[in-house]
């Protein structure tokens, strides 16, 4: 072994880490209990921002919107349960769902590493070898973004002309689309290629994508934005009420905006730049500080949601008890 390649060591590091359950469950605490502090001061600092301002809110939309948050994460998670399936990890729906909705919370975090982290010492209760799912939230990052990206050119229902400041993305959604495809119709290849790079980096243990598996987790991932655009919309209309015409406009913005996340704040996640692009984006369609305010209580309901129903999912996934289980065998 060299000083110039030591991937094999780390990842045999971790591996041995890993293996002790009580390490991993004390690890996923502190990253747990990390997240309830970012996700405390999200809420405070935005709650600060958001009670400055005086506004005329139609509540029942709000709670509605709050009640929505299923439609965005639901198919989220159905799209992670396909993609885990097409590198050949046989969980069933309802495990994805239990573990997806207790790595949710560190992304909140500033920075990918507690995600990935957290979403590793969980699979690994179910015997997921941490390269395996750090490569699926990889994989699941990048496909996010394209089709956040592919869902953008629903802006296009304003007019070329109202976008025309937003430039960035009629170039976006078109090489996104463009690699899209490359995953879609050469699933072989893109295997080979991410096989060979990191086999460089010590990595010999790498999921390949099964091509039927991958096109299910894509079109999941646009029947999410969908969900997570219907959200927003509800939302708007608690402020400033759009004509339903406006519906796919409001899953283009969220699209947008979610897009231009993952792929330039992937480091320094929850510190703002979806909602700054979400605000700019609104603005086409109602006046600046309206959006403004609009992203920012859009961030808070999507936490609340996140929080209830997290909550939820967890209690109505959760397993039963070794004794329980016993006795049920018996």
């Amino acid at each position: 072994m060299t000083l110039s390649d030591p991937a094999p060591t780390f990842w045999q590091r971790l591996q041995d880490l890993l293996k002790n359950k009580n390490i991993r469950r004390m690890m996923y605490g502190l990253i747990v209990l990390a997240s309830a502090v970012f996700i405390a001061y999200a809420v405070y600092s935005n709650w600060n921002e958001f009670k400055t301002q005086q506004w005329d809110f139609n509540y029942p939309y709000i709670i509605l919107a709050i009640l929505l948050y299923p439609a965005g994460m639901l198919p989220t998670v159905a799209a992670w349960h396909k993609l885990l399936q097409a590198m050949g990890v046989e969980c069933s729906f309802q495990t994805n769902l239990r573990l997806y909705s207790l790595s949710i919370l560190p992304k909140h975090i500033p920075g990918f590493v507690m995600f990935v982290t957290s979403r590793s010492l969980l699979y690994q209760e179910e015997k997921v070898p941490a390269a395996t799912s750090v490569t699926a939230t990889g994989a699941e990052t990048i496909l996010l973004a394209l089709t956040g990206f592919i869902s953008s050119v629903l802006l296009l229902f304003l007019g070329v002309e109202r976008i025309g400041q937003f430039s960035v993305f009629r170039y976006a959604a078109p090489a996104a689309i463009i690699l899209v495809l490359i995953f879609v119709f050469w699933t072989p290849a893109l295997n080979r290629l991410v096989q060979k790079i990191l086999a460089r980096r010590g990595i010999q243990q790498v999921p390949q994508l099964d091509q039927k598996q991958t096109v299910f987790s894509l079109l999941w991932m646009f029947i999410a934005w969908a969900g997570g655009g219907l959200i927003l919309f509800v939302l708007v209309q608690a402020v400033n009420p759009l004509n339903w015409s406006l519906l796919p406009v409001m899953i283009g913005t969220w699209g947008a905006a979610g897009a231009v996340s993952l792929t330039i704040g992937i480091g320094i996640q929850g510190l703002g730049i979806r909602e700054v692009t979400l605000g700019a984006l609104l603005s086409l369609v109602m006046p600046t500080l309206t959006a403004i305010v609009i992203a920012v209580a859009f961030r808070l309901v999507l936490t609340i949601g996140e929080v209830i129903w997290v909550a939820f999912f967890v209690w109505i996934t959760k397993k039963p008890s070794a004794k329980l289980e016993g006795i049920s065998s018996e």
